[in-house]
């Protein structure tokens, strides 16, 4: 199968761009994209072609236009944060205005705000061919394992492949996690001498627990880990 073509597109004007400002004068409310690099790390490490649509800022119109531009040859326009419920959030809509948005929200955590819709080429019907739409949450973590556990095996199977899930395996625990959380989670882990160790920090914004990790417990609703307990490990 050709290569697929994806546009990716960040949003938000708090956004900015690693090296351009030091720590030290970073400007109120605003935050280092690094959404961007590690989503085109990884879809180019799944053979596709990257179109980098850039930062969109906090305006519908040209989130629109942007939106509509790269729908005309890309396969899947892919874009971090813009499809919760702020103020200036203005992805969705944009896909709405132009396309149908078929999925919004999933009860996982971290990435609720997970979005799949299409886009009209021709921005009225799909008489003219469609792009796949699919919005990742802002917080990085969410946006990671969001693209690892849906984003990913939608790209391989527009690559023809058929065995598209991620592959899991039991494993025993060696913490315990009393949270009872009413949605589908995802923990942090990695491999220690005695079975799986606990990131302790599982905040959707620290990104370094993906780089720490080896892996991810997928944990059922309503169900507390005992050191010892035989849990699901997604490698």
């Amino acid at each position: 199968a050709r290569r697929p073509r994806v546009a990716l597109f960040s949003t938000g004007d708090e956004l900015v761009i690693p090296g351009t400002i030091a720590p030290q004068d970073m400007p109120p409310g605003h935050i280092y994209n690094s959404n961007r690099y590690f989503l085109r790390a990884l879809l180019q490490r799944l053979g596709c072609e990257v179109v980098d649509g850039g930062i969109l800022p906090d305006n519908r119109e040209q989130t629109v236009e942007a939106i509509h531009k790269v729908a005309q040859d890309c396969d899947l326009v892919l874009s971090s944060a813009g499809v919760s419920v702020g103020e200036e959030d203005h992805v969705k809509p944009a896909v709405e205005q132009q396309g149908e948005m078929n999925l919004w929200m999933v009860s996982m955590k971290p990435g609720k705000p997970f979005a799949y819709g299409k886009v009209w080429r021709n921005g009225k019907d799909a008489s003219a061919g469609v792009a796949h739409f699919m919005g990742l949450p802002g917080n990085p973590v969410s946006s990671f394992i969001t693209f690892l556990l849906l984003v990913r095996p939608f790209v391989l199977r527009l690559q023809g492949m058929q065995d598209v899930a991620p592959k899991t395996m039991e494993a025993t625990a060696q913490f315990e996690w009393n949270q009872q959380e009413k949605r589908r989670e995802f923990l942090r882990v990695r491999h220690g001498a005695a079975g799986l160790e606990l990131f302790g920090n599982q905040s959707s914004g620290v990104l370094t627990s993906t780089v720490w990790g080896d892996g991810l417990i997928d944990n059922p609703p309503l169900t507390p880990i005992q050191k010892g307990d035989s849990v699901r490990f997604i490698t």
